[in-house]
């Protein structure tokens, strides 16, 4: 086997302290540049797997939603990478060729296998979405391809309606899907104010501001086109969710990786909304606002109840 064909060939990796700078740089005019750069040298080591991608995956959604654990499985099947929190659009909006888009998710699910999926969770504790035996950061054949960003790419597909279009553009011929990753919304507002130092306006409006924008874009999109995966449920039935999120996106998923994904997913709930002082008004508009949105039915305040783990790795 080439290296290409594996996934095995070595993408530029980051050093500590030169990750330091990149992170002081994020967002800058000279971090674009350079990842311009990157984008370009990764894709000259995968002209032929990068030609080769069937369907190119956006999630949408929410920050702080479990997202990233999904796209971490995702990301374990011999046939895709996804990287997290790339934000693929804004290289689209930024003027990116298809490559170097693609080329960015291949270096960025690199370094992240690299460092084993780490991720700062719950309680202040690092977590690894790292799939022990399968496929993060390399690949037998490159099937899809992707990036796990929800609430930065629904906000940016509503700013300019034209994004959408012109991503399907760019990575064409690949077919460009969406997975919609839906958490428990006291859960998730909870969690907004504890680690993104959110008071409860401001992560009310974020999030209902998401929600409001979802009900736009989901028929722009398409709902053939979006997989919608509580994960609630991918905690109750981990095997058989993820397969169906699998064959939504043109995979075939064995049993060995079926396996494998599901045995680091936790199996006890993390109610986020205990750690936030809930009172009567706050629970009630919470779930006035609930009642507008097909995709929040069922969620209430006591659905704390339910035996069924809400949390995956360390959302």
């Amino acid at each position: 086997m080439n290296a290409s064909s594996t996934g095995l060939a070595e993408a530029p990796i980051y050093r500590p302290r030169f990750n330091a700078v990149r992170t002081r740089l994020k967002g800058t005019a000279v971090h674009t540049a350079w990842r311009g750069i990157r984008g370009r040298r990764v894709a000259s080591h995968y002209v032929a797997d990068l030609g080769n991608v069937k369907t190119y995956c956006l999630f949408i959604g929410h920050a702080r939603s479990a997202h990233s654990i999904v796209g971490a499985l995702l990301d374990a099947h011999p046939r895709a990478i996804v990287s997290d929190e790339l934000d693929a659009l804004r290289y689209v909006r930024a003027g990116f060729t298809r490559a170097q888009v693609m080329a960015l998710s291949i270096a960025i699910s690199k370094d992240q296998a690299d460092r084993l999926r780490r991720k700062d969770g719950r309680e202040g504790r690092t977590y690894s979405y790292y799939v022990p035996g399968q496929w993060q950061g390399r690949w037998e054949q490159l099937d899809v391809l992707g990036d796990s960003n929800a609430g930065g790419t629904v906000q940016q597909l509503d700013a300019d309606p034209a994004l959408l279009e012109r991503t399907e553009s760019l990575v064409a011929p690949a077919r460009v899907r969406f997975i919609h990753v839906v958490r428990d919304p006291f859960d998730n507002i909870s969690t907004m104010m504890i680690r993104g130092g959110r008071t409860f306006d401001g992560a009310f409006e974020r999030y209902f501001a998401n929600c409001r924008a979802l009900t736009v874009l989901r028929p722009r999109i398409g709902l053939d086109r979006i997989f919608t995966l509580r994960h609630e449920d991918l905690i109750a039935d981990p095997e058989s969710r993820l397969r169906q999120a699998c064959e939504f996106l043109g995979l075939s998923a064995s049993p060995q990786y079926l396996s494998a994904a599901a045995s680091i997913l936790y199996r006890s709930p993390s109610h986020s909304r205990a750690s936030v002082k809930w009172t009567e008004p706050l629970i009630r508009r919470v779930e006035d606002e609930i009642q507008r949105y097909d995709f929040l039915a069922g969620y209430r305040f006591d659905s704390s109840d339910n035996p069924v783990g809400r949390v995956t790795g360390g959302v």
